[in-house]
């Protein structure tokens, strides 16, 4: 059964473009009530007559067609500003221009109103991204409620922010693009996405594979109509150098065919010593619109990062308190050179296809197949060499300085393809307005791998460090992993007057075949229910239930193959918009998630899973323009997240801090007759949090962020620092033994060029 309902569920998704094109060169469609319109315009500028009294000859059939092709673009966008603009109508995947987004499709996977989505969701756009000069994707959630950005410090492996409390994961355009809790995973570049979702709380109604967290959606940048190019350069700290391009527009007059190309070269050290940054990113992109009524993007990615590992796995004494040699650097590396090392390279394609029959019905399919390399060669403390009886403990030496390594080396193939394919209805039955939404996703993920371990006792001091070189571990090869996931699911957005509904409901099976074992499969079925009202001044206040099911995809996760996640949350939060380019954002939560996981005591590349945890909280987002000149961010969270049964219970969740809060500000100068000069300022707070067992305490910090900008003509000149008075502070510790360090005063300062 389920093999037929892959098999069906791929040929439905596979025949949706040739379907919809084969309709769109149907000439009865040509004459129907979406394409009437353009019919007098075009016969207006053609020199023949207006009727013709005897049918038209094959090739003055085509060229009408081609006319009348034409004409359907042209009101829409072929001469129109770019989408998203002051002039332009927002869409869930277009630009923004300022702070504030209204539409999103990831909380329902329709383009809705953010007010009329019954669960917390926050939009980071791109002009926030640059303002705040973010660098990868987790800095730049840094200002987000319910999100702890930086939980594991800077880490030049990839992005792992925490969202109340768990890991989310993330997906780009709608479809997964990351494993999370997996090493050598493609990790998203800011600069070529227009927009971050940040969707919190159980989604898997719509998205099958997500936590309690909720998941990240990251959307591409896409052609536009709208020429417009920039090329810019930045310099800062670690001597970070790097070059961006970002250029789109029309490849064709009438705007059939749009382009966009966006382009990453970086040379650049980290925090870490020996620890590079370098990164290059080719994202070319095209768009086919033979008429209003059809897209069809195909965005490709080659992206190769070469790095180390910026976390060093430190242990308590020396991070989080002084031992009797006193501090250990922020910038010391416990690896060695010339071993150490971080590749990842990816190889991806992606289709968006959509087409709207007619205002009630649309069609939509995502598809995307990515092609993974990895190289991963890690030296770090060994924090369990030495007995914890031991006076010395962890240390080798009774002065405490010196330490064991581990030494852990492991080369991934990974190939994944992912699909979503929906329709979209909109109805009534009587007073009741219905968008119901019917679709089908895949997922298909394969890994091959071959790893190896060793432990070297040679004693390596941590306050002054001697690189005397390590030997290799010998390699094996592991277990061939094959993961597969097909859900179906069902939506309905109801309206009756004042009160909206969402009713969802989802079935997935998820297949896990790793080369040695028995053939795992799982079934489960989850749902979301949520109802709001709109009241007469602006404020929407909204109730949900969602429940989650998140298999762990990946061989190197867990010491065998992990089993499922599941989670289920009830929600009440408000929406308010007391004026255009405001919003104020409010919710309570409580969540309830089995078989979370946790990280391994014994190993720091596994983890292990717990029995039952509960995580409450609230949270608060403002987004306020008080002034043409004055925009404010501010961000409020508060998560009680507890082990309620299995190992630890009755502990606070490791790495989640009690209450996080920020605010951001950025000014115009432009009533002091310097329009072209704009400050901006943050301030963010992250309370205390436990180390999984209630006995280490990583303590509470505060941090300073500040930009400046100067824009005249095409050029833009900007300097953004972040942890501006270089406070040295610790992310988290956990009971394992070791500690995250945060990243100190970062500098970044860059100059773009707009043609």
């Amino acid at each position: 059964m389920t093999n037929y309902l892959r098999t069906t569920a791929g040929l439905i998704g596979g025949a949706l473009p040739l379907l919809a094109g084969l309709l769109d060169a149907t000439p009865a469609e040509a004459q129907s009530s979406s394409r009437e319109l353009p019919a007098v315009v075009v016969e207006q500028a053609s020199s023949r007559p207006a009727a013709h009294t005897r049918p038209l000859r094959s090739r003055q059939a085509a060229q009408a067609a081609s006319r009348r092709r034409q004409a359907e673009r042209a009101p829409s966008n072929a001469d129109a500003p770019a989408v998203g603009a002051s002039t332009g109508a927002e869409t869930a995947t277009g630009p923004v221009r300022g702070y504030v987004a209204t539409r999103s499709g990831t909380g329902t996977k329709t383009d809705t109103p953010l007010r009329e989505t019954p669960q917390s969701i926050s939009v980071v756009t791109a002009d926030r991204v640059t303002d705040q000069g973010a660098t990868t994707v987790q800095e730049a959630l840094r200002y987000v409620p319910g999100v702890f950005a930086d939980a594991y410090g800077a880490d030049s492996r990839g992005d792992y922010p925490r969202i109340r409390g768990q890991d989310p994961n993330i997906y780009l355009d709608g479809t997964r693009m990351v494993n999370t809790n997996n090493f050598n995973e493609w990790r998203p570049e800011p600069y070529t996405l227009e927009r971050i979702e940040v969707l919190r709380g159980p989604s898997s109604v719509l998205y099958g594979d997500t936590s309690t967290a909720g998941l990240l959606n990251l959307i591409s940048k896409r052609p536009q109509a709208e020429a417009a190019s920039e090329i810019g350069v930045q310099f800062g700290s670690f001597n970070r150098k790097q070059v961006q391009l970002d250029s789109t527009g029309k490849l064709t007059k009438d705007g059939e065919w749009l382009y966009r190309f966006v382009g990453v070269f970086r040379d650049s050290n980290t925090q870490t010593d020996y620890v590079k940054d370098d990164r290059i990113v080719l994202a070319p992109s095209l768009t086919w619109r033979p008429t209003n009524n059809t897209s069809w993007t195909v965005l490709g990615t080659y992206q190769k990062d070469t790095t180390g590992s910026s976390t060093a796995f430190l242990p308590h004494e020396g991070t989080l308190f002084a031992g009797p040699n006193g501090f250990i650097p922020v910038r010391r590396f416990a690896g060695e050179p010339g071993f150490d090392k971080y590749q990842t390279e990816t190889g991806a394609i992606s289709s968006l296809f959509e087409h709207s029959f007619s205002d009630g019905l649309k069609i939509r399919q995502n598809l995307r197949y990515a092609h993974v390399e990895g190289i991963y060669r890690s030296t770090w403390p060994d924090l369990n060499f030495v007995d914890p009886s031991n006076p010395d403990y962890p240390f080798l030496d009774s002065s405490r300085r010196t330490v064991a390594r581990s030494i852990w080396s492991r080369e991934t193939v990974k190939d994944s393809l992912t699909s979503d394919s929906n329709a979209e209805l909109k109805l009534h039955t009587g007073a009741v307005a219905h968008k119901v939404l019917f679709g089908v996703d895949y997922r298909q993920f394969s890994e091959r791998a071959q790893s190896g371990f060793a432990t070297d006792s040679t004693p390596f001091d941590l306050y002054a460090p001697v690189y005397s070189g390590v030997t290799a571990p010998p390699m094996s090869p592991e277990p061939d992993l094959r993961q597969s996931q097909l859900g179906l699911y069902a939506q309905d957005q109801l309206r009756l007057g004042p009160w909206l509904a969402v009713l969802g409901l989802r079935h997935d099976y998820v297949t896990s075949d790793t080369q040695g074992s028995p053939v795992e499969n799982y079934r489960a079925t989850t749902g979301r229910a949520a109802l709001m009202y709109e009241l007469p001044f602006g404020v929407t206040p909204y109730v949900t239930y969602a429940q989650s099911f998140n298999p762990v995809f990946g061989s190197g996760v867990c010491a065998t193959v992990c089993a499922p996640q599941r989670g289920e949350m009830v929600e009440l939060g408000f929406k308010y918009n007391p004026a255009p380019g405001n919003a104020i954002n409010g919710a309570i939560f409580d969540t309830v998630e089995r078989n979370r996981l946790a990280n391994d005591p014994d190993n720091p590349l596994f983890s292990t899973q717990t029995g039952k945890v509960r995580i409450r909280g609230a949270e608060l987002e403002v987004l306020a323009r008080i002034t043409p000149e004055l925009d404010l961010i501010g961000a409020y969270t508060y998560l009680d997240a507890r082990v309620e049964s299995g190992d630890n219970a009755g502990k606070h969740v490791e790495t989640v801090p009690d209450h996080q809060a920020s605010l951001w500000a950025k000014y115009r100068l432009s009533l002091l007759g310097l329009p072209g000069v704009t400050l901006g300022g943050g301030v963010r707070y992250i309370g205390t949090s436990w180390d999984g067992t209630d006995t280490i305490r990583t303590p509470d910090y505060t941090l300073f962020d500040a930009m400046v900008r100067y824009e005249t003509g095409p050029w833009r000149l900007q300097v953004d620092a972040s942890n501006l008075f270089d406070k040295r502070h610790v992310t988290t510790c956990l009971a394992r033994g070791d500690c995250f360090l945060g990243i100190g005063r970062t500098v970044l300062g860059s100059a773009t060029y707009k043609f």
